[in-house]
């Protein structure tokens, strides 16, 4: 379940007449976040909009599964927030075929029609948008002036009851013209089993009647399971989204093959490592401050000092109980799948034929190895009580906030920053080329890592001295970082 967080509602004011002519579904409509208005528009005189409230119910009935099932977006972009969606769906066509964006902007646009529900006012211009988009146990609300992460009972609960106001005004008006749209938003939760899952899962219904044939999951029996959220093996398809049907199998035939286990440790560290985000008031901070300072509350909660090699296996699995293998899951673009939950794991499933992991000799000595299992550590740690999170594919449809953090930890916990600092100290803060590339070298030999990593931690270790010249330099050393 979600923290609280901030209080939502619609404001809904009858407008009866204006000038002598009457009116009985006008009103005055607003948007209240903590007793303050956030839309259709901020730091005006007034902060409502005149427009017939049946629009507005209209299509939170035709969208009312997608508004509360669906936390995906339709193409393959992960934007910060739902309001950079347009301009990152821009810079991704700017380098595909004109078909090709033709398709994704038509897919793109009835995804828009839907989360926008400024776009449940046809012909009014001038307002915010309004958006509403799961994201794992909150609702985003994104007037593009600011971000709200609400709970998703919260805004549930905000939807329906503006629905309920104005589905009461229209048969108090007109029984008889508004019953039919009215009986629809009462209905509104009823839906096939397919339909369910394809918007929990975030496909389409001809996938999800598949899953369903094929007895790979078991669909949702009522709009509440689905809306709950806590099955792990539907969550595992929806991070797997993207990939063909017989991948999206193979991922879940993966989870169900991490059974179960005991996990105390795990289970004392997640709620250590979740107070010490609390009680620095980290959770306001940016994703990467987050994980990178609870990298370094990790290393002195295990007495591990900033110059030792620490090995990620090991701690998952001797230390926390954590099911560790490494198979072949065919799957060449996915890197690893986490899962821990009510009926499985924890378990980190590393995909040893991984493209990015290449053919070593050794996998367990392998640096993208490590770092893909440290980055799952922090999931582990930071995000297990997420229902999204309870299942990650690396590479996947996980939040971006979520991944940036867990980037973030697995580098700090890997190479801490202050270690990276003292090598280059060490070594005489060297700032042209050939001096880095030892510096670097030192740092990858020492500690196991790419040097995109090594790279990242002595840009921000050494700052303090070497500054904007210093991140230039390895930029042109490392770009890729």
């Amino acid at each position: 379940m979600s923290d609280a967080g901030p209080i939502i509602e619609f404001s809904i004011r009858w407008i009866d007449s204006i000038e002598g002519e009457c009116f009985t579904t006008l009103a005055a409509i607003g948007l209240v976040v903590d007793s303050g208005y956030v839309w259709p528009v901020s730091g005006e005189d007034t902060n409502e909009f005149y427009w017939f409230a049946d629009e507005l119910l209209a299509h939170l009935t035709e969208c009312w599964k997608p508004l509360i099932l669906r936390q995906t977006y339709p193409i393959a972009v992960q934007p910060q927030r739902p309001s950079f969606l347009m301009a990152d769906a821009e810079r991704r066509w700017s380098s595909m075929p004109s078909s090709s964006v033709e398709s994704e902007q038509h897919v793109l646009a009835a995804f828009i029609d839907v989360h926008n529900l400024a776009h449940a006012f046809g012909g009014v211009t001038g307002l915010l948008p309004l958006w509403f988009l799961r994201d794992q146990n909150d609702m985003l609300i994104d007037t593009r002036e600011r971000l709200f992460h609400v709970p998703i009972e919260a805004a549930v609960k905000a939807l329906s009851s503006v629905g309920d106001v104005i589905a009461e005004r229209l048969l108090q008006t007109n029984k008889k013209k508004w019953s039919k749209l009215v009986d629809a938003w009462n209905r509104r939760t009823e839906s096939d089993e397919t339909t369910l899952l394809a918007f929990t899962i975030g496909t389409d219904k001809k996938t999800a009647a598949a899953l369903i044939e094929e007895k790979v999951l078991e669909a949702p029996t009522s709009f509440s399971e689905a809306s709950n959220d806590n099955n792990e093996l539907r969550m595992a398809a929806r991070m797997a989204g993207p990939l063909p049907l017989h991948q999206i199998k193979s991922v879940v035939e993966t989870i169900r093959s991490s059974k179960k286990r005991n996990a105390p440790k795990l289970a004392e560290v997640q709620s250590a490592a979740l107070s010490f985000l609390a009680s620095n008031q980290l959770e306001r901070e940016r994703p990467h401050v987050q994980g990178s300072d609870v990298a370094k509350w990790l290393r002195r909660h295990l007495n591990l000092s900033d110059h030792q090699r620490v090995d990620p296996f090991t701690i998952l699995e001797r230390i926390y109980n954590v099911d560790v293998r490494a198979i072949d899951l065919g799957i060449p673009d996915l890197e690893a799948i986490a899962v821990w939950g009510e009926k499985f794991g924890p378990g980190v499933l590393l995909n040893q034929t991984s493209r990015r992991v290449g053919t070593p000799h050794n996998f367990w000595r392998n640096g993208v190895a490590r770092v893909t299992a440290t980055h799952e550590l922090c999931h582990l740690l930071l995000d297990a009580e997420h229902s999204l999170s309870a299942v990650d594919i690396l590479g996947s449809r996980m939040s971006i906030r979520i991944e940036q953090r867990a980037n973030a930890f697995a580098a700090e916990f890997l190479l801490p920053e202050r270690e990276a600092d003292a090598v280059w100290t060490a070594q005489g803060r060297p700032l042209d080329p050939e001096g880095l590339k030892k510096v670097l070298r030192t740092l990858c030999q020492k500690h196991n890592v790419s040097q995109s990593i090594a790279a990242w931690q002595l840009e921000h270790g050494g700052s303090s001295y070497g500054g904007e010249l210093l991140a230039r330099m390895l930029q042109q050393l490392v770009p890729q970082r």
